[in-house]
């Protein structure tokens, strides 16, 4: 049994042993959640009662249910007139008692069940405790397999593929366990389905097929809407300046590696980076993970939130189990002040929803010991509470500033290049002196409207284009003055430098 199985297990069963009547399970995977329980069952020298809507109360091993205990009052009746200690997983229980007479039966048996190693076990992908019950009810996380789980999982994959069609296998043990690596952040039963989808596909288990999960898995993800896989964008020197900020992640490349824990490295936690709009916030996220070749994945923290009770933070907690499995890889939080601002008026509005999404994120920021890099983007830095700012949170704050006139001849010169204009041709000190003010953002945009223009009339790009398009522009330093000269003021003392 893998390290993190034999954690949950004693942590299950310290829930058992601690008297506590009911164990609410929270998961997708109901056969990996009862296998769970039969181990602890097993463990405690116990029998194990299974109850399901469809098929009624039977013992675990057996097919005969007992007599009339299909309905959720039947079972509970059944369940009052058993004797000697036992565990009882009912599965889905959380739709039934709601139902008051429901309700009443359970806080009948919870007397009962406190003197013995008796308790009630709910799984259920969300949780619903009736506040009746909620001073007896233990919650209970499963999270999504790890590694380990996959390893095992794989070979009965391929076996069952293998009834199904030849297959041709090419890959080692090292190989193995990439793959198994490349199905964490799935539930089993997704993992199950994304490589057989593979191996069906090619009919191969090879190096390809370890890629090819990979892929797919990005696409799983990607229905959730809150996960999000990014391919990996520009190098640090297709980025302007910034030259504190790269000199920073440059010196942390190799923090990941097996050779910086053995130096007594811990990996790094992350930045928060603070700036004007435009300002490349988003691409220096990207640059990251190229930089250092690991995965990147983007968080919405607006797409978290849920108009069902309990649903935001579940997903919450679910998004972050699944980065942590994922591991290592970069995890870009953006715009983090839309999914965690905690105001007082945030607060009255969703009834605490949005300080409880806090609470999550922070105490994730603080545990976490997985090699995951979380580079947090912000523009609104006056809604973000000052817990999250605290050391411990972040490694660093940097501030990105609009791009002084070096930065800016920079600027250009890299989006000239990359649309196949020599820069040499253009006077670069030129347009650097009246870009003044100007993002990032600004500048490219000011490149492509050019470009436009030098179609349109038949004619080549040329400096004085440039010139004409950027005396057009009203930057985001004239119609956004007052909000950027307040957000100076605030980082000054506060934040590091990017440029």
């Amino acid at each position: 049994m893998a390290a993190e199985k034999r954690d949950l297990a004693k942590e299950l069963k310290l829930l058992i042993q601690s008297r506590y009547p009911i164990v609410y399970i929270e998961t997708w995977e109901e056969a990996r959640a009862e296998a769970l329980v039969e181990a602890v069952a097993e463990e405690l020298g116990v029998p194990l009662y299974v109850w399901t809507l469809t098929s009624g109360l039977a013992r675990s091993g057996t097919r005969n249910p007992l007599y009339q205990s299909d309905s959720p009052r039947a079972a509970l009746s059944n369940i009052a007139s058993l004797r000697g200690d036992a565990l009882y997983l009912l599965k889905d229980f959380h739709r039934h008692w709601e139902d008051a007479e429901v309700a009443r039966l359970v806080r009948d048996l919870l007397d009962k069940f406190r003197q013995t190693n008796r308790s009630i076990l709910v799984t259920a992908p969300t949780v619903s405790i009736p506040l009746e019950l909620q001073k007896d009810v233990a919650r209970f996380a499963l999270g999504l397999p790890d590694v380990e789980d996959f390893e095992e999982m794989v070979p009965s994959v391929v076996k069952g593929t293998e009834q199904t069609v030849r297959l041709e296998k090419e890959l080692d043990a090292n190989g193995r366990r990439r793959l198994a690596r490349n199905l964490c952040g799935l539930t089993l039963d997704e993992g199950r389905r994304v490589l057989r989808r593979c191996l069906l596909a090619r009919r191969r288990l090879d190096e390809q097929t370890v890629t090819d999960v990979l892929m797919a898995k990005r696409e799983e993800l990607g229905r959730s809407g809150v996960l999000e896989f990014i391919e990996l964008g520009e190098r640090f020197a297709a980025l302007g300046d910034l030259r504190n900020l790269k000199k920073w992640l440059e010196q942390r490349r190799g923090a990941f590696s097996a050779e910086a824990e053995k130096f007594g490295l811990e990996p790094p936690r992350g930045i928060l980076i603070l700036g004007v709009q435009g300002c490349g916030k988003s691409l220096l996220a990207k640059a990251v993970a190229f930089e250092w070749q690991i995965p990147l994945v983007r968080l919405d923290p607006g797409r978290l939130y849920d108009k069902y009770i309990g649903e935001s933070e579940r997903q919450l907690r679910q998004t972050l189990d699944g980065a942590t499995k994922m591991a290592p890889l970069v995890l870009w939080v953006d715009e983090i002040e839309k999914g965690f601002a905690s105001t007082t008026a945030s607060a009255d509005v969703d009834a605490g929803l949005s300080q409880r999404m806090l609470g999550t994120l922070l105490s994730w920021l603080q545990e976490k010991r997985a090699p995951v890099f979380v580079t947090a983007t912000c523009n609104n830095i006056a809604s973000l509470p000052p817990e999250l700012l605290r050391k411990g949170r972040f490694d660093e704050i940097f501030f990105v500033d609009l791009p002084d006139e070096e930065a800016r001849r920079e600027v250009f010169r890299i989006h000239l290049a990359k649309r196949q204009r020599p820069p040499e041709e253009f006077d670069l000190d030129a347009l650097a002196a009246a870009s003044d003010g100007f993002s990032g953002a600004e500048l490219e945009q000011a490149i492509v409207a050019a470009l436009y223009t030098a179609f349109a009339v038949k004619k080549s790009l040329t400096s004085e284009l440039l010139l004409s398009e950027l005396k057009k522009t009203h930057p985001l330093a004239v119609t956004r003055r007052e909000d950027i000269e307040r957000l100076r003021a605030w980082a000054r003392g506060r934040t590091v430098p990017a440029n």
